[in-house]
């Protein structure tokens, strides 16, 4: 993901809410949303928010999610399908 938006990198030893719009154009989608130094907070804020975006949507399965990502930009969850 940041090799196409490095500008969406977190601050090294930093683990940043990206939230996602799926449908959409492509590149357009997407915005920082918050830093966390600690990455399993950053999970549970994460579920939390696509949880309550699923929730509130018309069609609970095209809802805008919440995705963290490490400093290398691997996605490490946030995901409703994500384990608890």
């Amino acid at each position: 993901m940041f090799r196409d938006f490095p500008e969406l990198k977190p601050s090294k030893g930093k683990f940043r809410i990206m939230g996602i719009e799926k449908y959409e154009i492509q590149g357009e989608g997407h915005w920082v949303v918050e830093d966390f130094d600690n990455c399993d907070e950053a999970i549970k804020k994460a579920r939390e928010m696509t949880r309550n975006a699923s929730q509130d949507a018309t069609v609970p399965s095209e809802a805008t999610v919440f995705y963290v990502y490490d400093e290398n930009g691997t996605y490490l969850g946030g995901d409703m399908s994500d384990k608890e």
